[in-house]
């Protein structure tokens, strides 16, 4: 928003670098709330912006081209010239500059925010009450491809006794996608670690008519591990709780509260599972996905109860 409190427009945020640099490498960094929830919608706003200008780009490449080999075949009915040279040429000149266009579009603005966007803006809107007065949430997270031999943890051979198979190997890839961490008004620490366990199969068959392919499959998971040191000077622990969904230890002064939610959409909605879409965390909702993570925290506190 500005002064005035309106809502920005996306050429007003196109060129605020700040937002820009972190679209593209990620980001680290304290803020409130609400300042998180404008800073996500300043970077997608960035990003939709230089995409309608990229496709613009794009479409002026092509009618400028289109529109020389039009003039070129009109003049090709009075004087000669090596026309199918002329058509070659500017095909591939095209086809270079769109990809060029589309590389740099990459480089500077790759996926990523629309999901902290919703999903973290959501979640930070449910908790902002159990805040102190104007405490910052810290939130670190990682926008690049899953991909990439950083992030890769182990490699093995696949085998399968399907018609056609010929070799396959399966990548397995973890990355973290974002840690953060915040203090609620009852002087409890909360920290928060979000993870994307990938699985990409590469399956090498032949086909009944003895044709060589390649297909990908992809696995994906997303465990969501919260962290809750609860003080011992405002509570006590529960006697006879159930301990099956948190792990509990504790030390001085804090209990500390363990609890875990993987997100896994081959096995909670299976209809919508794709084998061949490397990511489906977006198949969850960002209110399903912030209710869940509210849920961590109720688990949390269920172990304890306040001292009187």
């Amino acid at each position: 928003m500005n002064k005035q409190g309106s809502v920005l427009t996306k050429e007003q945020y196109s060129g605020a670098p700040i937002e820009r640099a972190h679209l593209h490498r990620g980001f680290s960094s304290k803020k409130t709330p609400l300042k998180w929830i404008r800073f996500f919608r300043a970077c997608v706003l960035q990003r939709q912006h230089a995409n309608d200008v990229k496709k613009k780009k794009i479409n002026k490449i092509w009618i400028i081209i289109v529109s020389i080999l039009v003039l070129m075949f009109i003049i090709k009915q009075y004087y000669y010239f090596p026309f199918t040279l002329v058509f070659i040429i500017s095909i591939l000149t095209g086809i270079i500059m769109t990809v060029r266009t589309k590389k740099r579009f990459k480089k500077n603005y790759t996926d990523g925010f629309d999901f902290f966007s919703d999903y973290f803006s959501a979640f930070f809107t449910l908790i902002e009450e159990d805040l102190l007065p104007q405490s910052r949430i810290t939130l670190e997270a990682n926008v690049k491809s899953t991909m990439l031999s950083e992030n890769l943890k182990k490699k093995e051979k696949h085998e399968a006794k399907t018609s056609g198979f010929l070799s396959g190997t399966n990548y397995f890839y973890e990355k973290e996608i974002s840690k953060g961490s915040c203090f609620f008004n009852d002087g409890s620490i909360v920290t928060f670690n979000f993870t994307e366990r990938l699985r990409n199969r590469i399956v090498n068959k032949r086909s009944a008519s003895g044709k060589r392919k390649t297909k990908q499959k992809y696995r994906s998971v997303y465990p969501f591990t919260l962290k809750m040191k609860i003080p011992k000077a405002k509570y006590i622990q529960k006697q006879g709780m159930d301990t099956s969904k948190v792990q509990m230890v504790e030390d001085e002064n804090y209990y500390v509260v363990k609890t875990v939610r993987k997100f896994d959409i081959k096995n909670e909605n299976p209809e919508e599972y794709n084998p061949y879409s490397s990511s489906s965390i977006t198949m969850f909702s960002a209110d399903y996905f912030s209710l869940e993570l509210i849920n961590l925290i109720n688990a949390s506190y269920s172990c304890v109860t306040p001292r009187v």
